[in-house]
């Protein structure tokens, strides 16, 4: 009964993940419109919507947030020594930062939340990808264009993400308890509602068009730092913020179960920062998860 519950969890996701793959693979559809309407429009207007749609408690929103920043720190902190440890260049430990660092907890986690935990685990879920994309756009634009352009410039990137403003703004208003007349909540909602399907189509097409590299020691510890490491970094953590056996508790860590964020190698692409590493090993974890995610749903469940 559990395998099959996994399933029916696990196995939709995929499929729409599979239909966009097939699209990339046999067809010549062009992601990059695509791709723009989420980056720009379907995206910012999700974060946006859930944070200031969001049921959960200001105390319980601010506790996710904090868990968030506190498992980015600390995995930021280990890639950090252990790239120059490894002997890493400031690029190449930049770009395992990339490929291991941000979880897929959106378009990839999100519809597996769902499944698992209904609407109500969604809430939770909402909240963390949306701190998680403000990583995404703040940082990881940080990480990606830092070793090519420098600090400063590494900055200014980051205002010129949408994702970014989006999340800003909605906190601010969240904070301030201002409520959207309906004439402007309704369409930003309905935009948001497009991102997630739209989203993980986008996966599949970019997981047909990644070009994998032979680079096995960096993928292969990219893949064990998201797929092992970084769970296990949330695993330590979460207790501090939300008991384990608390819906809360389970959503946030599968959270960080979730494989490498697309986006990451969008960031690569944009920046150059080894993006045949950080696709391949987007490609790696994405795949790998349909193993590890089931193991973690078959101990949260």
């Amino acid at each position: 009964m559990a395998i099959l519950e996994i399933a029916n969890v696990i196995l939709p996701v995929f499929l729409i993940i599979s239909i966009g793959f097939l699209l990339g693979k046999f067809s010549d559809i062009d992601s990059k419109g695509p791709s723009n309407l989420c980056l720009y429009v379907f995206s910012p207007a999700l974060f946006f919507s859930s944070l200031i749609n969001s049921t959960i408690d200001t105390w319980d929103l601010g506790k996710i947030a904090l868990f968030a920043l506190v498992v980015f720190a600390i995995f930021a902190l280990l890639i950090k020594l252990l790239s120059k440890g490894i002997g890493y260049d400031n690029q190449t430990g930049n770009a395992l930062m990339l490929a291991s660092g941000f979880p897929n907890s959106g378009n990839y986690g999100l519809p597996i939340i769902l499944f698992a935990f209904g609407e109500e685990g969604l809430a939770f879920g909402i909240i963390f990808m949306a701190i998680q994309s403000f990583l995404m756009n703040s940082a990881g634009v940080f990480y990606a264009s830092q070793a090519q352009q420098g600090f400063k410039e590494a900055v200014i990137n980051i205002f010129r993400i949408p994702g970014f403003m989006a999340i800003t703004l909605g906190l601010v208003l969240r904070l301030m308890e201002v409520q959207l007349p309906p004439v402007i909540d309704r369409p930003i909602e309905l935009l948001g509602s497009a991102a997630i399907p739209t989203i993980l189509t986008l996966l599949g097409l970019s997981l047909a068009k990644v070009r994998v590299t032979n680079a096995l020691k960096f993928v292969s510890l990219a893949t064990v730092l998201k797929l092992v490491v970084y769970p296990l970094v949330g695993f330590l953590i979460v207790g501090f913020f939300f008991p384990l056996d608390t819906l809360a508790g389970k959503v946030l860590f599968l959270c960080t179960a979730a494989p490498t964020a697309a986006t990451t190698t969008l960031l690569a692409i944009k920046f150059d920062t080894k993006p045949e590493l950080v696709s391949t090993a987007m490609f790696a974890t994405t795949m790998v998860s349909l193993v590890t995610v089931s193991l973690v749903l078959a101990f949260l469940m």
